[in-house]
């Protein structure tokens, strides 16, 4: 059964004492009451007397009580008139915490419930969960705290991924969310290598896009727009293709930069490109040529940026995208979180998946500070295990995301 949020409206008569100030807030602030009142009760109480201390929920055994608007401040968590906890965090205190017993236990796991609806409405991960301890050094949440934080943060977390509708395959490790499949990237590589996509041979990959089709002497072959840096074998390409990479390949490596495509569409442009380099640091960055001490780069649109949606029309358009790869297709995507790389692959519903903030929509919840599409069209293929899934049309596997 869901939790019960109610509300009790804080008299405009107390603003000016307990909730001041207009708030953006930018995390969840856990406490412990220090005493066995209900949740209603402790929400009557703060809001009735006149000391400066007040909080935005109270929640125990049965029920959470609102008792200050998110968009306002509370004073809650000792750092001061300016401090983060005070001014940007949405406080939460957890009853019956004096007694401890049955009641705070379910109490507790209420509060877990509601922090995870907080961290979902706002599009937040798990990091923006805090104690009060992290803004005042006091030890609070007591009881929280004796028992375990870390404990409390995986209950929250689990129950974030509950209400989020996330769904993990223990085996795989693959993570299901709103229709994406998202897996890590561990082995992460990419390889330039245009063959049928029913010729894949990898055990693990994603065809990579963005190429261009050319054709000559009746044979069909693709070559890169946007950066590539990627593995290759020359000799793997169709004799009509390696003419035109070759004075980009140096060994084994192939480097391509915006000014040698052979489509002109983004010539003079920064395009987003996902970089990985020798030292193992990742980071996505608008580039006109991958840096010289990278050991992978691709380009693609981008869907998330540093955490935030993208403009279409200010962000992504300049760079030379065109319309051609936001129809509403099954499609793939590099994201960043943490310093892992993830794939994450499926089918958007809209054709213009960024203008529309679908995919943004979808997986911002996640936690992804940075996300490019890869695919275009219907180019689509994706391939975990041994088992291919998703597989459109029987074009050229353009190049590959190799990854375990």
């Amino acid at each position: 059964m869901a939790l019960k949020i109610r509300k009790l409206a804080m008299p405009q008569a107390k603003y000016s004492i307990k909730c001041p100030y207009m708030m953006t807030p930018e995390y969840v602030v856990i406490h412990n009451t220090a005493n066995d009142a209900s949740a209603e009760n402790e929400i009557k109480y703060m809001q009735s007397n006149d000391a400066q201390t007040s909080f935005h929920f109270a929640v125990d055994d049965k029920e959470a009580v609102q008792g200050v608007e998110t968009w306002r401040n509370a004073w809650h968590a000792g750092d001061g008139g300016n401090g983060p906890g005070n001014r940007k965090g949405i406080a939460i205190e957890i009853c019956y915490s004096k007694s401890g017993g049955s009641r705070f236990t379910k109490a507790e796991e209420n509060g877990a419930e509601l922090a995870a609806k907080l961290l979902n409405d706002f599009g937040w991960d798990i990091s923006h969960i805090k104690k009060h301890q992290d803004f005042s050094g006091k030890y609070c949440p007591h009881r929280t705290l004796d028992l375990g934080w870390d404990r409390f943060v995986k209950m929250v977390e689990t129950k974030r991924k509950e209400l989020l509708g996330i769904k993990t395959n223990e085996k795989t490790g693959r993570i299901m969310l709103n229709g994406y499949t998202i897996e890590r990237a561990d082995n992460f590589a990419v390889k330039y290598w245009d063959k049928s996509k029913k010729k894949g041979t990898a055990e693990s990959y994603i065809n990579g896009g963005f190429f261009a089709n050319y054709k000559e002497n009746n044979v069909n072959f693709t070559m890169p727009v946007g950066n590539l840096v990627a593995d290759i074998e020359i000799l793997s390409l169709p004799v009509e293709a390696r003419k035109y990479v070759k004075k980009n390949v140096i060994g084994t490596k192939y480097r391509c930069a915006i000014a040698d495509n052979v489509s002109t569409d983004f010539k003079g442009s920064a395009v987003t490109t996902f970089v990985v380099m020798w030292n193992g640091s990742v980071y996505v960055k608008e580039l006109v040529a991958p840096p010289a001490e990278c050991r992978y780069a691709i380009s693609g649109i981008p869907v998330i940026r540093d955490g935030k949606d993208v403009s279409y029309n200010s962000f992504v358009k300049p760079q030379g995208w065109d319309a051609s790869p936001f129809y509403a297709t099954s499609r793939n995507f590099i994201g960043l979180k943490d310093g892992v790389i993830y794939i994450v692959s499926g089918t958007s519903k809209t054709e213009n998946f960024v203008a529309k903030s679908e995919a943004f929509n979808a997986l911002r919840t996640f936690g992804f500070e940075q996300l490019i599409s890869l695919d275009g069209g219907g180019s689509y293929y994706h391939k975990y295990k041994g088992k291919a899934d998703l597989v459109w049309t029987d074009r050229q596997v353009n190049n590959l995301v190799v990854y375990s």
